[in-house]
């Protein structure tokens, strides 16, 4: 967990296979559905979120994704910075 907001932990998961079906449903799992999830998360939540906070999608994002070609010789690391969106939607819950 990085920090709570609002009522909302917000934090950084690390995956092996690069599925988000994989996060969605392990937080699930643990009772701790990712925010705006319409398919695994909780619909009262997410009307909550969505009327105080503006979050209209899936709160999820790719922060890094890494990877190798020529058979692992040339190792790649790409970076993205939170979608403005979801920076927002962290900003309203504070």
């Amino acid at each position: 967990m990085l920090e709570r907001r609002g009522g909302q932990s917000y934090c950084e998961v690390r995956i092996d296979t690069g599925r988000t079906h994989q996060i969605r449903v392990h937080a699930q799992h643990i009772g701790h559905s990712v925010a705006g999830d319409d398919k695994y998360g909780d619909a009262e939540a997410n009307r909550r979120l969505r009327d105080k906070a503006g979050l209209r999608r899936l709160f999820l994002h790719a922060a890094s994704l890494e990877f190798a070609l020529d058979d692992g010789r040339t190792p790649y690391t790409l970076n993205a910075p939170l979608a403005p969106e979801l920076r927002e939607v962290l900003d309203r819950l504070a």
